[in-house]
């Protein structure tokens, strides 16, 4: 009887324990072969070549640098194999370059501070190949491990907007002058553009993942769309891409 008395506290809390075990593991969230999640990334863009701007006797031809860029979206992944998967992004993608530079106008100089701003819609169709760490289980939970992986792929995008404004100062007449602007510009760049995506990072998880990516965008296809002067402006940008899937 002492014996059964002894016992019944170690049957109550291996009972839980159990318990908690089992909970557990129908709480944790298995992997499946197709994920969806959410995507952002901050970066920088550039064109590869000048940017033009001509409207009326104003021509413009500046020499781009990079700006800030950005980008959000959903993350749709399909597994293939246990090191491939498919991966496509539907986003909202702002590009452009900036121009800091001497121009002359009119017979006099001024320095500009300006941007070009293009919003796109794009579709990164990606393929990735990923470590596969071995799978360690811990009170009947799946250990989360890190993988790491490259991404190379291909993208479309569709331009929404194209703004190039700015601050252009000066003293034409001996007097300080400083002005803003700003002009649409959709209308000298091509409505598609194309290109190629390569980067690498790693991703934290089980079931549930959360990643972080290096990323660098390349246009192949010449995004300037205008009869009236030479421009062919090309994005290029370079990101840093965080990600969570469900």
């Amino acid at each position: 009887m002492q014996n059964f008395k002894f016992l019944l506290p170690v049957i109550f809390c291996s009972a839980l324990v159990s318990l908690f075990i089992t909970d557990a593991q129908a709480q944790q969230k298995q992997p499946t072969n197709t994920s969806f999640g959410i995507t952002a990334s901050i970066g920088s863009s550039t064109h590869i070549n000048n940017f033009r701007f001509v409207s009326g006797d104003i021509d413009l031809d500046f020499t781009p640098n990079f700006t800030t860029s950005f980008n959000a979206g959903f993350v749709v992944r399909r597994k293939l194999t246990d090191r491939l998967r498919l991966q496509a992004e539907p986003s909202l993608s702002r590009l452009g370059a900036s121009y800091s530079e001497g121009f002359e106008l009119r017979g006099f100089n001024f320095q500009t501070e300006s941007q070009t701003e293009l919003l796109y819609v794009q579709m990164p169709l990606l393929l990735q190949i990923t470590t596969v760490p071995p799978d360690v289980t811990v009170y009947g939970r799946h250990r989360s491990n890190t993988t790491y992986h490259i991404t190379t792929g291909v993208y479309g995008g569709y331009l929404l907007n194209a703004q190039f404004s700015g601050e252009n100062t000066g003293a034409p007449i001996g007097i300080e002058f400083s002005g803003t602007f700003s002009n649409d510009v959709k209308e000298q760049y091509s409505e598609f553009d194309a290109g190629t995506l390569l980067g690498i990072g790693f991703e934290y998880g089980y079931g549930t993942k959360i990643g972080l990516e290096g990323r660098v965008h390349f246009s192949v296809i010449d995004s300037g769309d205008t009869a009236d002067f030479v421009f062919e402006p090309q994005n290029l940008a370079m990101s840093i891409t965080g990600y969570f899937l469900f």
